[in-house]
C-alpha cells in the first residue's frame, strides 16, 4: 500500500468510532469508544493519527487527582490520557505549518495563562493547558486527534515556540526513541532554568562546571535521561560528585549501566544511597553538600533530605508534583538585614524582587513584576507608606481587600508564625511567576508542592533566602526539535511494550511493580500484548523473528526489531 493509500484508509477511519484511554474518574482510566466533533472535518482543525505513545510517571498524578489537577477542567467528564507521543498528520488545515504525511512531535504544554480549553482563548477561569491532561479529542493514547488550526499561533504566542516538530528521516531510530522528545526537552529545560546569584547579584544559568549532585529518588527513568544531558559536557565541566538515593536492587542494576561506568572512568565520584538507610543524609553529605538537587519523588522525606544537603546558595528541583496537594518543602528564612532607615529598606527590597523574563525564559529580571500587582502583608501603618511610595503602584495591603485579586508581588513583614500563616494564604492567590519577599523573617515557611514543581511558579527573594527553586514541566518546541532533527537513542531504557488494548494492564503493572526503564504502546497494534522486552516473552507470544532479533541484541530494543514487529502483524513500517 502507498503512503497516500494508506494515509486516505486512515482518514477514512477517523471519521468512524475509534478506541482512546480516557481518565474519567479519580483514579479511573477506561478504553471506550469515541467520535470526532463534525468541526473536526472542516477547514478550521487538523487531525493526526497517533502512532504510538510512552507512559509516564506524571499521569498517574493526573488519574489520582482528576478534576483537582490544575491542567483538567473541572466539569471535564473524559480526558484523553498520554503526552510522550509519536503522530501521522493525516488532515491539514489553511495555513497550516504541517503537511499531511508529516511525522510530528506534539509539544506538550500549550498555555502559560488560563485558557478555555475548547476556544484556545484567554479565560481567568480557565485552566494552564496540556497535552494529555486538558483536552478530551487530544492525547497519545487516542487513534485519531482534532487540533484546532489556531492552536499552532496560539502556542508559539504563549511562547511555547512550535507546536508541531517534525522529525528527521532516520531509518536507525524507533518510534519509543523519537517520544523519548518530550522528557528529554523536561530534562534539557528544567537544567537551563536552575539558577544562582553571585555575590554581586548576577544572575548565572545551568548546571555549573564541576557541581556536586544529587539525584533523590534517582533512579527513575526520568533521573538516568537527566544524567544523560548532564554527562554531554567536555570532560573538563563533569560534576565531581554524584549522589543517587533509591532502593538497593535499583541502585544495583543502575551500577551495571554503562552511562554509569562512562562517568567513573572519567573520574566522576558516584555515591549510591540505599534510600531506607538510617544515616541517609549524612551519607548524602560524605562528599559534600550539594550545589544542585532534583528531586525525582514526591515525598515528606525525600523533601527533607533535599533542605538538609543543599548547599548555601544551591539550587533544588522539584521534579514531580505530588498527588497530596497539601505536601509541603519547607524553606527556612534568616532574619533579614537591616537598613539605615525605612526609606533605604524598601528601595532594596523592591530591587531585590526577581521574575523570569517570560515564564518560559529562564532568564531573570530584578524588581518589580512588568506588570505588578503588588500585596503588602503584616505591614504598620508607617512601613507601609514607605513601601507604597517604594512600589509607585497600587499596593494592596490585606488579602480581603479584594477576594479576585491574585499577587504578582508579596512583601510580608510579620515573623515567625505569622509571616508563615501569612504566606501560607497568600501562595494560594500568587501570580504564575510571581516573587515573595519576607521582610522581617524569622521564619519557616511551607511551599506547597504543587507550587514548587511548575515552571518559575514562583519565587523566594531577598538575602536572607537559603537556596534557589526551580522547575520546568513544560517542554519547549526548540528543545524537542533536538530530539526530533537529531535523536538520542533511547531504546535501551525501553522495558516494555503492548498495544492500546493492553495499555490498563501494563500502567497497572507498572504503577504496583515500579521497574525501571519506559513503557511504550504502539497504537496500531491494538491487540498486541503487554511484553517485556525480553526474547522469551516475544517468543512465546509466537513473535519468533522478533524474538530472535531480540536476543541478537542483547534484549534491547532496536528500529529493526520494531519493523519486524509490525511486519508481524501485516503492516508496513509507518517511519
Amino acid at each position: 500500500m502507498s503512503k497516500a493509500d494508506y494515509i486516505s484508509k486512515l482518514k477514512d477511519r477517523s471519521q468512524q468510532s475509534h478506541k482512546g484511554l480516557f481518565i474519567t474518574g479519580p483514579g479511573e482510566i477506561q478504553l471506550l469508544e469515541d467520535t470526532l466533533p463534525e468541526e473536526s472535518f472542516t477547514d478550521d482543525s487538523i487531525i493526526t493519527f497517533s502512532l504510538g505513545n510512552c507512559r509516564c510517571a506524571s499521569d498517574q498524578k493526573a488519574i489520582k487527582q482528576f478534576h483537582e489537577h490544575t491542567r483538567i477542567p473541572k466539569d471535564a467528564t473524559q480526558i484523553a490520557l498520554g503526552h510522550e507521543t509519536l503522530q501521522l498528520v493525516i488532515k491539514t488545515a489553511e495555513d497550516s505549518p504541517v503537511e499531511v504525511g508529516d511525522i510530528v512531535l506534539v509539544t506538550p504544554g500549550h498555555s502559560a495563562l488560563p485558557i478555555n480549553p475548547v476556544t484556545f482563548e484567554e479565560d481567568k477561569n480557565g485552566i494552564l493547558t496540556a497535552l494529555g491532561y486538558s483536552y478530551r479529542y487530544l492525547g497519545g493514547l487516542r487513534e485519531f486527534n482534532m487540533i484546532p488550526a489556531k492552536a499552532a499561533t496560539f502556542v508559539r504566542d504563549q511562547g511555547f515556540g512550535s507546536l508541531f516538530n517534525k522529525t528527521a528521516t532516520n531509518k536507525d531510530i524507533s518510534m519509543p526513541s523519537f517520544a523519548h522528545a518530550e522528557p528529554f526537552a523536561c530534562n534539557y529545560g528544567t537544567n537551563k532554568f536552575i539558577f544562582f546569584i553571585d555575590e554581586d547579584n548576577q544572575f548565572s544559568y545551568g548546571v555549573p562546571p564541576r557541581a556536586t549532585l544529587a539525584y533523590l529518588g534517582g533512579t527513575a527513568r526520568m533521573a538516568m535521561i537527566n544524567l544523560t544531558i548532564v554527562a554531554n559536557v567536555p570532560d573538563d565541566e563533569l560534576p565531581k560528585v554524584i549522589y543517587i538515593t533509591g532502593s538497593q536492587s535499583k541502585l544495583d542494576e543502575l551500577e551495571e549501566f554503562d552511562l554509569i561506568k562512562s562517568l567513573k572512568a572519567k573520574g566522576v565520584e558516584f555515591v549510591l544511597i540505599d534510600r531506607k538507610a538510617d544515616d541517609i543524609i549524612e551519607q548524602l553529605q560524605s562528599s559534600g553538600k550539594s550545589d544542585v538537587i532534583w528531586t525525582n519523588f514526591p515525598a515528606a522525606e525525600v523533601y527533607e533530605q533535599a533542605t538538609a544537603i543543599v548547599a548555601p546558595g544551591g539550587n533544588i528541583n522539584n521534579y514531580a508534583g505530588a498527588s497530596d496537594p497539601d505536601l509541603v518543602l519547607t524553606m527556612p528564612i534568616a532574619t533579614a538585614p537591616t537598613f539605615a532607615s525605612l526609606e533605604e529598606e524598601a528601595t532594596a527590597q523592591v530591587a531585590a524582587m526577581h521574575h523570569n523574563v517570560h515564564p518560559l525564559d529562564e532568564n531573570h529580571h530584578w524588581g518589580l513584576a512588568k506588570e505588578p500587582v503588588v500585596a503588602c502583608l503584616g505591614f504598620d501603618e508607617e512601613k507601609l507608606q514607605v513601601y507604597k511610595d517604594a512600589c509607585g503602584c497600587k499596593v494592596y495591603s490585606s488579602l480581603d481587600e479584594d477576594s479576585n485579586i491574585d499577587f504578582s508581588d508579596v512583601f510580608i513583614a510579620a515573623s515567625g508564625d505569622e509571616a508563615a500563616k501569612l504566606y501560607s494564604d497568600v501562595e494560594l492567590r500568587l501570580l504564575r511567576n510571581a516573587a515573595v519577599n519576607f521582610v522581617a523573617g524569622a521564619t519557616v515557611i511551607g511551599i506547597r508542592s504543587r507550587f514548587s514543581h511548575y515552571t518559575s511558579r514562583h519565587q523566594i527573594c531577598g538575602k536572607n533566602v537559603p537556596w534557589t527553586m526551580t522547575n520546568t514541566s513544560e517542554p519547549h518546541a526548540d528543545d524537542m526539535a533536538i530530539q526530533a532533527q537529531n535523536p538520542i537513542d533511547f531504546d535501551w531504557m525501553l522495558k516494555g511494550v503492548c498495544g492500546l488494548n493492553a495499555t490498563i494492564e501494563m500502567m497497572d503493572d507498572v504503577q504496583a511493580t515500579t521497574p525501571f526503564g519506559s513503557f511504550f504502546v504502539y497504537t496500531e497494534l491494538p491487540d498486541l500484548p503487554y511484553l517485556a522486552v525480553d526474547a522469551d516473552a516475544f517468543r512465546k507470544e509466537g513473535f519468533n523473528d522478533v524474538a530472535d532479533l531480540l536476543e541478537k541484541n542483547g534484549n534491547c530494543w532496536s528500529r529493526k526489531i520494531e519493523e519486524k514487529l509490525y511486519e508481524a502483524h501485516g503492516l508496513t513500517h509507518p517511519l
